[in-house]
């Protein structure tokens, strides 16, 4: 069963991998204009619509009713200029031009009696009014409908979800009580306490199942939320980087701007005070915190502890080095203590207070190396991609956390769910590219709270901006190349910017 936001989420997955929006509301119209001729119910068909995509797939389904044979009225709940999505409305033009076939009328100009007059002796009544798209109380205007198509003695069915019930809680205050629902693709979750009231057939849209297999631009558009314009600094999310020695100063630097490129307010980078000076050369937006001891200690961690305490996440790892299990230990502490969101990567990953987390809300990206010091565990290789899969989820359920495996293919799961990201080039395997994936975690779950989510978008969002640094520069990319296409990727995801 799905939700509304999984649907959505498979929806713009299966548009990216080429089945067009046009295509799925063809497929689902075509579903139920088949259905109801296999009942012999298309003689007279009145279809009530309003005027989102639910709509759309009524009026494709009128369409294809009409090539049947059957005769159609169309009862708009709104006017024609109402009609909101595109694919609806260049469905309803085709529908204007079936004048022979198809009658369309609009309820703002009917009586009550009058509608009434016009469902009398209907084999099947079409509920295309809103589906998915419900918020709340039905508006007068459908409610009004709704009373209608109940009182009415045919056979009623539903496109998708009956109009007025919450398609992933079921809630509703009033509802269609149809005889059948053609849901499309999947079940949603709201359908299941309706199971003993009525009919629900699944149909066959035409998505791919690799929509729902591989990570795609839905799964990266469902972190990002419209920006309020009077928000204020640390509100769009705060985000502490731990990382650096005295050999490896570019990790945590990769990490915190990443980081600082993906839509967050505050990075700030604790690092040894020896490669303090020069990273802030690199990067004056970032706020350096410099501890004295050459290695993470547990009192380095206690003279940065008030940044933890004011960071929403805090990433461990990058550039680490050895001897670290101190300090690491104690930051996975204070990460329980203060409530924080964690993401491990790297050296902080082959530490023992990583092998038993504790209930911590954690992240963890490791490669295939540091999974088999982690969990002991060696990994088949990706031909056999369910086998690695599966070792990765129960891993991942072992340790109460969410493991983001890099390679060819990534694989994420939080031990219950398993997401598969195939973004990304052969060129990636340059040093620096998994902490630019570090960085991107930490500010996702920053901006959403959202462990499982934000691992998934942030290993599509790295692919991506790894696909188009190839683009531009073939083999030859760096780990810095990726950061300047971050911005651009996320600002196609941010709702903020859509028109």
């Amino acid at each position: 069963m799905l939700t509304l936001e999984e649907m959505n989420i498979i929806e713009e997955n299966a548009e990216e991998l080429g089945v067009s929006r046009r295509l799925m509301m063809e497929n689902a119209g075509a579903n139920i204009a088949n259905y109801l001729k296999n009942l012999n119910l298309i003689k007279k068909v009145v279809i009530f619509a309003g005027t989102g995509n639910k709509a759309g797939d009524g009026f494709v389904a009128a369409r294809h009713i009409a090539s049947l044979g059957g005769k159609v009225t169309i009862i708009l709940s709104h006017r024609e200029e109402d009609i909101k999505t595109e694919e609806a409305k260049e469905n309803f033009k085709i529908l204007k031009k079936m004048d022979r076939s198809i009658e369309i009328l609009s309820a703002t100009n009917l009586s009550d009696e009058e509608i009434k007059e016009k469902i009398k002796n209907a084999d099947v009544i079409i509920d295309a009014l809103i589906g998915t798209g419900i918020k709340g109380r039905l508006r007068p205007e459908i409610s009004r409908l709704v009373k209608i198509i109940n009182e009415a003695d045919c056979f009623k069915l539903s496109i998708d979800i009956p109009t007025g019930i919450d398609p992933t809680t079921g809630d509703f205050s009033e509802y269609v009580k149809c005889d059948v629902v053609i849901t499309m693709h999947k079940m949603k979750k709201g359908l299941a306490k309706f199971a003993d009231k009525m009919k629900i057939i699944e149909a066959n849209i035409g998505i791919p199942p690799e929509a729902e297999i591989y990570a795609g631009i839905g799964d990266a558009k469902v972190i990002f939320k419209k920006r309020n314009p009077y928000s204020r600094k640390g509100e769009n999310g705060v985000v502490l980087i731990i990382g650096g020695s005295k050999i490896y100063h570019g990790a945590p630097t990769f990490s915190a701007l990443a980081a600082s490129r993906s839509g967050i307010d505050l990075v700030y980078l604790a690092v040894p005070e020896k490669i303090a000076n020069p990273i802030r050369a690199i990067a004056p937006e970032l706020i350096v915190i410099p501890y004295e001891e050459e290695r993470l200690t547990k009192n380095s961690v206690n003279s940065f502890k008030k940044f933890i305490e004011k960071s929403d996440v805090i990433a461990i790892g990058p550039g680490l080095g050895q001897e670290v299990e101190e300090g690491v230990e104690e930051v996975f502490k204070l990460a329980k203590e203060l409530n924080k969101y964690l993401v491990a990567d790297a050296d902080a990953l082959k530490t023992d207070i990583a092998k038993k987390p504790n209930d911590i809300k954690a992240i963890y990206t490791p490669h295939a190396g540091e999974f088999k010091i982690l969990t002991g565990k060696d990994l088949p290789f990706y031909n056999k991609i369910e086998d690695r899969s599966l070792i990765v989820k129960e891993e991942s359920k072992k340790l109460g956390i969410v493991i983001l495996l890099k390679g060819h293919i990534d694989i994420i799961s939080d031990g219950e769910r398993v997401k598969l990201n195939r973004t990304g080039t052969q060129a990636m395997t340059v040093g620096g590219t998994g902490d630019v994936l570090t960085g991107l975690c930490a500010a996702l779950l920053a901006k959403s709270k959202r462990l499982f989510e934000s691992a998934v978008a942030a290993a599509y969002i790295n692919g991506k901006a790894g696909e188009m640094a190839t683009e531009e520069y073939g083999n030859q990319i760096i780990a810095k190349d990726l950061i300047k296409y971050i911005p651009k990727i996320i600002k196609n995801l941010d709702p903020t910017y859509s028109s």
